[in-house]
């Protein structure tokens, strides 16, 4: 049974692209019609696959997966029935009755109260801390502006020398003007040039952006709450539906496009390779502002203008439904995730956030607002972290601030100027712990996201609540629905067993939670190894009680957190991330259908034209050129699932995505490569062509029931 704490399609938050057509939505409606039919006709439901009929361990791989029970309590990544958290309390000397004594046990309560204030975070929170996000940044800063005011703004060409407020403006319009039709990829048409970077994209051009909107909708996903939500990466528009679904990721979301658009968007620098944006290569003029660093030396930074062209001519070359978290000055774009976390192991790509509350999904939550989108806070970093004298790095963001009034004069250390002038940057929803700024596993940089008038980590919690209670949506596409009533879905579980794939991706929730190094994975390890930086300099992991106000006062009670599974300790990296080569976590295979590209690196995607299947279950290529991020996610075309997967498993094809990636030198700057989890099914490894694609057909049906419809 659905319920609002289950990933049931929102109504309320709907929107989506242009690939919606007739056709498909006649496919769905006779695929509706279809069912319809069979119930009436035989008193069956849509197609099922007999359990009953399978062995135990195929039945297995298509059952429904478990949902934790509300009511039930956190405790610190371990599930507490309300029975047990009450004795834990009594034990403790606390009053049962009263919500504080939990939560200064750390215990936190799946309840309906806190998973609706983390649904309306999830869908209406700002992002981050205002005084990076709108004060040096002022990411998509037109979208918090009323339409009268953008619309103002766009119209005076002296204040929009660029056409960046234009622009905006047209998205705004087209909003309003189109028909009331969802899409997954709203198309934009320049009305007036577009200035990027050293590049100017004529009006009459038509722009994908990535955004959704949900059918019956004016404001696009993640915009809802008049700033850029967390739903703007990771909730979508099903194309089935027309219908906004809540953790479901944004896979073709032009992220860098809308950081290019912000006048400050070199202030995050320290998220590409320091070899390409070091602020002191001579490449860049030295006409920027005159500082002291650190060594208390006069240096000249860049020019502001030349720097900012640089860094947004790289975004705009960043392929699709990816961004980079990390201030490592590494180029490491990432596939966006889904945020179906219960169940799946580590938090983060490599798996890194095990520890805490929601066994690492508070502390994920909290690092986007507070590690993530912090600005300033690599500043507190050891040099030899960021590669980037700190001075340097405060002074490079703040001379050409979004606002003003932050634009550092010359002749002065950018940090002292800064702490004598505003004294609380970046400090309005980020709090920093005790052990600041050493680094922990629960917190890279010593801060949270806590904002002030709030429990310890209320917020936070409140998000790692609502995601943990999310459940993949059900695949409601026409294909799935014939792979389920011919059988390809239940043969498909065959050949996954065959081919040893339950080892690592074990059912329920299709990983077993581990890490497995980049060296025997076989994929390119930037992301893998981003946490070598804290060997050496994590402290003990604690965190003040949850029943603290925020801020907190002196001498705060602290928790000690409980190291994770399989884990000694909190002062060295998880299993797998130990090596030098670091490691990446088996990725939950539920949720496959809508995850394309694959792999960490969204290096595996292939256009739904490239390929023909055959009768046989064999494939024929179409176009070459569309297996790959060069023929698709890297320059906004559609990448399907299945012919995604399928280069996944077959070598043959694999290896001519390799050569396609390779052949594209912004992807090796970026390490998108697509190679790695060579495991595959393919005539090569004794499985035919047939057997392949019912496989297929078994990973797009892994859903919240993978064996009905």
């Amino acid at each position: 049974m659905k319920s609002i704490y289950s990933n049931t399609p929102d109504s309320t938050n709907a929107t989506t692209p242009h690939q919606f057509s007739n056709r498909q939505t006649a496919k769905y409606s006779i695929l509706l019609t279809a069912c319809l039919a069979l119930t009436v006709g035989t008193g069956m439901l849509c197609p099922a696959v007999d359990l009953n009929n399978l062995d135990e361990e195929t039945a297995a791989l298509l059952a429904a997966a478990p949902t934790p029970a509300m009511g039930s309590y956190d405790d610190m990544g371990t599930l507490r029935s309300a029975d047990e958290a009450r004795a834990m309390v009594v034990d403790a000397g606390l009053d049962p009755e009263v919500e504080d004594s939990y939560l200064r046990l750390g215990l936190v309560e799946l309840s309906e109260e806190r998973i609706i204030t983390g649904r309306d975070l999830f869908l209406q929170g700002q992002l981050g801390d205002p005084f990076a996000v709108s004060n040096i940044l002022s990411f998509a800063q037109e979208f918090g502006k009323s339409t009268l005011e953008s619309a103002l703004d766009s119209l005076d060409a002296a204040n929009d020398p660029n056409g960046t407020n234009a622009f905006l403006r047209d998205v705004l319009l087209t909003g309003l003007l189109r028909p009331k039709e969802p899409t997954t990829n709203l198309e934009v048409t320049l009305s007036r040039d577009l200035k990027l970077g050293t590049q100017t994209i004529p009006a009459g051009t038509v722009m994908r952006t990535g955004l959704d909107v949900a059918a019956g909708n004016l404001t696009p996903v993640g915009f809802d709450g008049g700033s850029v939500s967390c739903a703007i990466c990771h909730a979508s528009v099903d194309p089935n539906t027309g219908l906004q679904v809540v953790g479901r990721p944004n896979t073709d979301l032009d992220i860098a496009l809308f950081l290019a658009l912000s006048p400050n968007s070199a202030s995050s620098f320290l998220k590409v390779n320091a070899s390409e944006f070091d602020p002191m290569d001579p490449r860049y003029p030295r006409t920027g502002r005159r500082i002291i660093d650190s060594n208390d030396e006069m240096v000249t930074l860049p020019d502001p203008v030349a720097f900012e062209a640089a860094y947004d001519d790289f975004l705009l070359n960043v392929p699709k439904g990816s961004f980079d978290a990390g201030p490592d000055s590494l180029t490491s774009p990432a596939r966006i995730p889904d945020n179906f976390v219960f169940g799946e192991g580590g938090m983060g790509w490599d798996g890194g956030f095990q520890i805490g509350p929601f066994g690492g999904v508070t502390a994920f939550s909290s690092a986007v607002h507070s590690f993530e989108l912090s600005l300033i806070g690599p500043f507190f970093s050891p040099e030899e972290v960021s590669g980037v004298d700190p001075e340097v790095l405060l002074g490079t963001m703040l001379q050409n601030a979004a606002d003003p009034a932050l634009r550092i004069p010359d002749d002065v250390k950018p940090s002292v100027w800064l702490n004598e002038n505003f004294p609380g940057a970046e400090r309005e929803r980020i709090a920093t712990l005790p052990s600041f700024p050493d680094p922990d596993l629960f917190s890279l940089n010593g801060q949270i996201f806590a904002p002030p008038g709030e429990r310890v980590l209320e917020s936070a919690n409140a998000l790692a609540a609502f995601q943990a209670t999310l459940n993949v949506p059900p695949n409601r596409s026409p294909e799935n629905f014939f792979n389920t009533l011919s059988g390809a879905v239940g043969r498909g579980a065959d050949v996954f067993r065959a081919a040893d794939c339950a080892s690592c991706h074990t059912p329920p929730f299709f990983t077993n939670g581990a890490i497995i190094a980049s060296d025997v994975i076989g994929t390119n390890d930037v992301r893998g190894k981003a946490r070598n930086a804290l060997v050496g300099r994590l402290v003990e992991a604690q965190l003040p009680s949850f029943d603290q106000m925020m801020p907190l006062g002196p001498n705060p009670t602290m928790l000690d957190l409980p190291p994770a599974p399989g884990m000694d300790d909190n002062l060295s990296l998880p299993p797998g991330l130990d090596t030098g080569a670091g490691g990446y976590k088996v990725t939950a295979l539920r949720g496959a259908y809508f995850n394309a590209p694959y792999l960490h690196d969204a290096g595996v995607a292939v256009h739904p034209d490239a390929l023909a299947i055959n009768s046989d279950g064999s494939y024929t290529i179409l176009d070459e050129s569309g297996i790959g991020v060069p023929g698709t996610s890297g320059i906004a075309e559609p990448v399907s699932a299945a012919h995604s997967l399928r280069a996944l498993l077959d070598r043959d094809l694999r290896a001519i995505l390799i050569a396609n990636n390779a052949a594209d030198e912004r992807l090796q700057t970026m390490n998108v490569e697509g190679k790695g989890h060579e495991f595959f099914v393919d005539p090569a490894a004794g499985f035919t062509y047939q057997q392949q694609t019912d496989l297929i057909a078994f990973l797009l049906s892994l859903d919240d029931n993978p064996g009905a419809f």
